[in-house]
């Protein structure tokens, strides 16, 4: 009995000492277990091996990597579910971490992408080059114009794109300066003609051609600067030059000058935080753009350039407004004498074809009903948080009880 008692001590303690948890089976340290899986699993066997490509356990015959033999709270007897799993030999660490993460990936969902057990195609995955791109980003949208980038065309979207993460917007792989240059490295007399003798080498290409498809000439933007669209560009630059004639807003204002008008209300965007920098820029493409109003990006991450914490928190809410991504239904972008730059103050909510009824038949709101707690007018954002929240409806709390208790004190 003591001898046992001994064998049973230094049992745990070897657990301890190993880190290792009871209870769960340690797959990586079985052996080829395919002889007796393949007892009942031949078939599926069979045409898991017969691709080009099979995953290494699978070719090992270690299914039990993967796989509890005798019973999993998962479906397919898994040990665990989605990148759990697959982190478990890939590491996490390398190249799934960047601060932009394809959502798939985010959402643990690596078999969306690629089979589990073997494929005809590099990597595992699904389907080729661009098809896979296609299921979830449509093509319509993205190839749809006259003129198609040959990377593109040739379904080669991870010649500039990551498909797991990157430190930059659009899982680029590299900055936009670089990136074009690898393959249009911006010499010759051919490159200096098609831009009138500037030099744009280094700079921003995506500033004025479409990265995937465009209508246009040269692979332009869909809208363009009127004096940029004319051939102009000395109305802005010195002739064969990057610099520009006027310094700060002077520059654009010369001819939009009605836009000052804009900024000078008691909530403006107007500010002189870059020296004698143009801040029309940090929102605006002065040359070409796909955006409405030649803005630089999309609506939504113009906006968040600055409003990250906007970002983050809209990333983290179970539920959003809907659209929340077109930012100027609801905001002025120059200025606005109303509270976070709303179009309509505290009637922005009722628009027509939003919510139009709304105070009518709810909870008042309005001039009469004052919150108790700030002594100010009730309006739709006293207890909705359009930009998102946890609880449904958007609302600021949980509505049976906690959200009116913030007025209604027992």
């Amino acid at each position: 009995m003591k001898s046992s008692g001994h064998i049973i001590w230094l049992t745990i303690g070897l657990v301890i000492f190993l880190g290792l948890q009871p209870g769960i089976i340690y797959a990586k340290a079985v052996k080829d277990t395919s002889g007796i899986c393949l007892e009942c699993h031949s078939k599926k066997a069979e045409e898991l091996t017969k691709k080009a490509i099979v995953h290494q356990p699978v070719k090992d015959g270690k299914c039990t990597w993967c796989h509890n033999p005798h019973a999993s709270k998962h479906a397919g007897l898994l040990s665990y579910t989605g990148s759990d799993l697959c982190y478990n030999c890939h590491d996490q660490k390398k190249g799934f971490m960047g601060k932009v993460v394809h959502k798939p990936v985010e959402e643990g969902n690596c078999l969306s992408c690629h089979d589990a057990h073997s494929s005809d195609i590099k990597g595992l995955l699904k389907k080729a080059g661009g098809e896979g791109g296609f299921s979830c980003h449509p093509k319509e949208s993205i190839i749809n114009k006259k003129n198609v980038h040959p990377e593109i065309k040739n379904g080669r979207c991870i010649v500039c794109h990551n498909p797991h993460s990157s430190d930059r917007e659009g899982l680029l792989i590299k900055d936009k300066k670089s990136l074009c240059a690898g393959c249009h490295p911006g010499t010759g007399e051919v490159f200096a003609k098609a831009h009138l003798g500037y030099k744009v080498s280094g700079t921003d290409c995506l500033g004025c051609h479409s990265p995937h498809s465009s209508d246009k000439k040269g692979m332009m933007k869909a809208s363009l600067h009127k004096p940029f669209e004319d051939n102009k560009c000395s109305s802005c630059h010195p002739v064969g030059s990057a610099s520009v004639i006027k310094s700060g807003i002077s520059l654009c204002t010369e001819c939009h000058e009605a836009v000052v008008a804009g900024f000078n209300k008691i909530n403006s965007h107007f500010f002189i935080g870059g020296g004698a920098d143009n801040f029309c820029n940090n929102c605006h493409n002065p040359h070409a753009s796909d955006e409405k109003y030649l803005l630089k990006d999309k609506e939504a991450r113009v906006c968040y350039e600055c409003h990250n914490d906007t970002k983050e928190y809209v990333a983290k809410s179970n539920h959003k407004h809907p659209k929340l991504g077109i930012c100027s239904d609801c905001h002025t972008s120059h200025g606005s004498n109303s509270q976070f730059f709303l179009t309509k103050g505290d009637d922005t909510c009722a628009m027509e074809n939003c919510h139009s009824t709304q105070g009518k038949f709810t909870h008042p709101i309005g001039e009469k009903i004052i919150d108790p707690r700030s002594r100010t007018p009730m309006t739709c954002t006293t207890c909705h948080n359009p930009m998102g929240s946890p609880e449904k409806a958007v609302l600021r709390f949980e509505k049976d009880r906690e959200l009116c208790e913030q007025c209604h004190q027992m």
